[in-house]
């Protein structure tokens, strides 16, 4: 429950108009990539007609590069192997990180066919500003359950005491 405490925090309905947990307070990406998309469209200045041709083309490239990106991921926790195994899995990320890249650089030739150069660098700014801002949330909500489950380990622990003596643990109320 933690962890989604984050995302109703950062992505409530307060002055923010952030992505919105789905209705049981789970990351949903379906409202992400919504969230997201108003955001590209609010801060690029793009107008309806601009989202709706650019956004299919750059969901196509994000499709892509998660799967480029979960390879990386699957070669880097090859644990237990030897030497040359792993230099040829160093190897082998550094080609996919190409394969990003160019991959990256292609879809940038459609974008300039759909938008103007100006709003391609707008969206390029938008994406870079949301992704941070999602990181920060990250990083803060695990700093706030941190502190949270280090307050709880300090508490002294519960010591029941003998009938007729009022309790003394600081954790329980004793006005009844």
């Amino acid at each position: 429950m933690q962890g989604n405490i984050w995302w109703q925090q950062r992505f409530g309905r307060g002055q923010s108009n952030q992505p919105l947990p789905n209705r049981s307070g789970v990351f949903s990406p379906a409202e992400y990539s919504r969230q997201q998309k108003e955001f590209f469209i609010k801060n690029a200045g793009l107008t309806q007609e601009e989202a709706d041709v650019f956004f299919p083309i750059y969901n196509e490239l994000q499709q892509k590069k998660r799967e480029l990106n979960r390879e990386i991921r699957r070669l880097s926790r090859q644990d237990g192997q030897s030497e040359q195994q792993c230099l040829n899995a160093i190897d082998t990320i550094a080609d996919v990180k190409i394969r990003i890249a160019e991959l990256e650089k292609t879809y940038l030739e459609r974008f300039k066919k759909v938008l103007p150069a100006s709003k391609i660098l707008k969206v390029q700014n938008a994406e870079e500003q949301f992704n941070s801002q999602i990181l920060k949330d990250i990083q803060q909500s695990r700093q706030h359950s941190f502190g949270q489950n280090l307050q709880r380990f300090n508490q002294p622990p519960f010591t029941p005491q003998p009938p007729g003596r009022p309790n003394q643990n600081p954790n329980q109320n004793n006005n009844r």
